[in-house]
Order: structure tokens, then C-alpha cells, then sequence
């Protein structure tokens, strides 16, 4: 009985040696660390993606090693290859909108592992801040003010960057100013540069806005506005016109000459 239980003991073994080899390392695996998915890169910064691979050595392309655990790593951006990374931070300069990258971990001559091994994010890139909440404001003029026919509109925004027409519609935080004059729409302001006007004598509404890339007002909307009256000269520098103040002297310089004249001739 000892010797059975020793024979089994001994076949249970030995079974169990070559299950054990035949497991073999574990596959490789790439996860991506920053950023995460749906993030807002703010300020039209880089985005710099940082990755983990694991069981999976980074090589530079080009080194000639066929090692199905040996490679680098394909970085699509939107469906196009972009970049390849062989160091675990790839840094790309983005256009405003949503982006996709995709990371894959490949072989040294670029062909995908089997089955393969990849991993990506969502992002959104824009000019504007990545939070906060977009503010407008008119320094000058004054609310009531008096101005003459030629001046200048003021402003100031925060948190929002004004941006060329034409840009993406899902860049948050971006976009132009609407100018609304007396109650209907007057210019589209795609820079930082004052709103200059020249408008008639009389009383006036001007309205600044702050709209997005697809044209449309900010939810909840940001505005601000001034009333103003305009009257001609107000402000303005009237040159002085000496012509009839000369015409007068010329005359009383020739009555002049005429009287002396007339008194030469009477004397004896």
C-alpha cells in the first residue's frame, strides 16, 4: 500500500512538471495613463500622452529585432499614423476639436502583435481656457456717455479666446464677438483690437457677444452693453479759421494807405 500511494504521489508530479513549462510569460499589455478619456486640453497646449506597457521591450524602430515581445509603439492620431514612440511619453501639437489616439504595440518592422495590443482616448483640444467660466465687459465708453461721430469700443474678455472665423464647433471656450448696434447685427470681431465706429448724432445701443465656432451665443449667454449718445464735434479739435480776421485787417491796412495817400497830396 506505501508503494502505491509513493507510485501516485510520484505520477501526480510528474504530471504536473510539464503543465508548469508550458504556460510561458504572460502576454504583453499598453495602457494609456494621461490623459484621461473626454479630457479638455486648454490654452491650444501639446498634449502629451504618457503610456505603461508591461511584459513588452521598447526598442527604437529600426534596430532589426523580430521578438514578438520586442518593438514600439504606432501612434494614430484620427485614424492616421502620426508618431512612433519607443520612450513612454509622446508629446503632439493638436488643432483645436476632438481628437482620438490610438496607441499599438508592434513588431520592429511595424506589423501588429497577434492578437493585438492597443489602447486609446478621446480628447478635446482648444484655444480657450480648460474650465471657467467665459466673462465680457466694455471699460470704455462709460454707460450714458457723450461721444463725438468717431470713437472707439473697449472690452475685455476672460476665459475665452477669440479665435478666426471657420473654427471647429466642439472647441469649448473659443470662438469671436458678436457686435449687435442698435438692435441688429453689425460686425464679427476675430481679434483684441478695439471696435471702432463713426455713427450719427443721437442716441445709440451697442452690444457686444460672445459667440462660439458654429456662431451661436454662449449657454448661458455672455454679453455686455453700453448706451450712449453722439452728438457732432463733441471731443473733436476745430481748427481756427483766421480768414475773415485777415480779410478785416487787410481792409484797414488799404484805407490806411488811402488816408496817407490823401494827406500827401493836400499838403502844400
Amino acid at each position: 500500500m506505501f508503494a502505491l500511494v509513493i507510485a501516485a504521489v510520484g505520477m501526480l508530479v510528474a504530471s504536473g512538471i510539464p503543465a508548469s513549462n508550458a504556460r510561458g510569460a504572460p502576454p504583453p499589455t499598453l495602457s494609456i495613463v494621461s490623459p484621461v478619456n473626454n479630457a479638455v486640453i486648454g490654452n491650444g497646449s501639446a498634449v502629451a500622452v504618457v503610456f505603461a506597457v508591461t511584459n513588452f521591450n521598447l526598442t527604437d524602430p529600426g534596430t532589426g529585432t523580430t521578438s514578438p515581445n520586442v518593438g514600439h509603439v504606432d501612434v494614430h492620431v484620427d485614424g492616421a499614423l502620426t508618431a512612433e514612440a519607443s520612450v513612454n511619453t509622446v508629446v503632439l501639437p493638436l488643432p483645436s476639436g476632438s481628437h482620438t489616439i490610438l496607441l499599438r504595440l508592434v513588431t520592429d518592422n511595424g506589423s501588429a502583435l497577434n492578437p493585438d495590443v492597443s489602447a486609446s482616448v478621446v480628447l478635446v483640444v482648444t484655444q480657450g481656457p480648460a474650465g471657467g467660466r467665459p466673462g465680457l465687459t466694455i471699460p470704455y465708453p462709460g454707460e450714458g456717455a457723450l461721444l463725438g461721430t468717431d470713437f472707439t469700443v473697449s472690452f475685455r474678455v476672460t476665459n475665452f479666446a477669440i479665435v478666426p472665423l471657420g473654427g471647429p464647433t466642439d472647441a469649448p471656450n473659443e470662438g469671436h464677438i458678436r457686435v449687435i448696434l442698435d438692435g441688429a447685427n453689425y460686425a464679427e470681431l476675430t481679434d483684441y483690437a478695439p471696435l471702432h465706429l463713426n455713427l450719427r448724432d443721437g442716441p445709440h445701443n451697442v452690444t457686444l457677444q460672445l459667440v462660439d465656432n458654429a456662431d451661436m451665443p454662449l449657454n448661458p449667454n455672455v454679453a455686455a452693453s453700453v448706451h450712449l449718445t453722439v452728438r457732432a464735434l463733441v471731443n473733436r479739435i476745430v481748427p481756427f479759421d483766421a480768414t475773415p480776421y485777415l480779410a478785416g485787417a487787410n481792409i484797414l491796412l488799404g484805407l490806411g494807405i488811402l488816408a496817407a495817400l490823401y494827406r500827401k497830396l493836400e499838403a502844400p
